[in-house]
């Protein structure tokens, strides 16, 4: 099992740095217009997803793992506004060209690669539409031992600096044209959990081993990795 077959078992819902109160505060900041059709790719169990639909946004969830995407469609409890989700790969979607006002990335593309998934994205954005990416990023170097074992666990295609993020934006026409980082977003948390949990009823014995090696891996890499959220069009 690995990193991502765990999120799964454990049905892991605002994984990314910062958590749900992160992507709250950025809508805050941006104040998205309300009749904007966003796609939350990566959706996982749905939690930003539910929480957009909650704030009445036109929003459809897009995970390529089943299990994550059944628990989320189990959210739905409102039968006649029921939210989209596709079981799709975010490389490879149904959507039509130019679908989507807005497109959410949370702690997603460092899993993809990105030659694939770049160009997807930006062909189902509208002609005026942004993307807002929450990534991880290398603040500091990395040894290639550090880099392998770091890849090797999470399952991440590769792990780049913020300017190297930059640059593979640029390469597929997405213009950064605001980014944020830790020091410059305050985050209201209001004492809720940035993390919710619905366990699967047949969990692997390693899955609490890999999540102590997630714990350790997050304190070892503590200085060195950061995350930034990038605002593109």
């Amino acid at each position: 099992m690995n990193y991502l077959q765990m999120l799964s078992f454990l049905g892991i819902g605002g994984a990314h740095p910062g958590g749900l109160p992160l992507t709250k505060t950025i809508f805050e900041l941006e104040q998205i217009p309300l009749d904007a059709t966003i796609l939350d790719a990566g959706c996982g169990t749905g939690q930003t997803t539910n929480y957009l639909h909650q704030l009445g946004y036109k929003v459809t969830g897009l995970d390529h793992n089943f299990r994550m995407i059944s628990i989320a469609r189990s959210k739905n409890t409102d039968p006649k506004n029921q939210i989209l989700y596709l079981h799709e790969s975010l490389v490879k979607t149904s959507i039509a060209d130019h679908s989507y006002d807005l497109i959410l990335c949370e702690s997603v593309l460092s899993f993809t690669q990105l030659k694939n998934s770049l160009p997807e994205m930006k062909r189902i954005m509208t002609k005026n539409g942004k993307m807002i990416a929450i990534e991880i990023i290398k603040a500091a170097h990395l040894t290639k031992d550090e880099e392998t074992e770091l890849l090797d666990f999470y399952g991440f295609s590769s792990i780049l600096s913020k300017e190297e993020w930059e640059n593979q934006f640029k390469e597929y026409n997405l213009d950064v044209y605001k980014t944020l980082g830790p020091t410059d977003i305050v985050v209201n948390d209001d004492d809720e959990p940035s993390t919710e949990f619905d366990l699967s009823d047949d969990l692997p014995d390693t899955t609490f081993t890999l999540l102590d090696k997630h714990e350790q891996l997050t304190n070892k890499y503590q200085t060195k990795l950061s995350y930034c959220v990038f605002f593109l069009k």
